[in-house]
């Protein structure tokens, strides 16, 4: 959450605890509806026709560089984006790792699982 830092430590203790309760329920609401709707949106654009293809390797490799240019770009361009973008990046880093550790393989597990039936 984003917050003027200065009228942050302005607001009573209990005004700051309600902020950080609804940011984090707004958070969680907006993520459990776009988790629960998605599958059903899913299915209905295959049910009309729509077909999925993967991005090739390339496409892929091609919009990582060149988002990680504009990035650079930006951050040489405005410190505000760049102390923003290093923190995000090294965050995102992290939890890479973890996710690597916890959540990828048990997701692809699952996923074969359910294949096999």
């Amino acid at each position: 959450m984003f917050i003027n830092q200065a009228k942050w430590k302005e607001l009573p203790k209990a005004y700051q605890a309600i902020l950080t309760a609804a940011a984090g329920y707004a958070n969680n609401d907006m993520l459990a509806k776009y988790d629960a709707k998605n599958p059903a949106a899913l299915r209905r654009l295959l049910g009309a026709g729509t077909q999925l293809r993967p991005y090739s390797q390339e496409i892929l490799e091609a919009a990582y560089k060149a988002a990680n240019e504009v990035y650079d770009e930006t951050s040489a361009k405005n410190a505000d984006f760049k102390k923003i973008y290093e923190s995000v990046r090294g965050f995102r880093n992290e939890e890479y790792l973890w996710f690597q550790v916890a959540e990828y393989a048990y997701d692809t597990f699952m996923i074969r699982a359910r294949a096999r039936g």
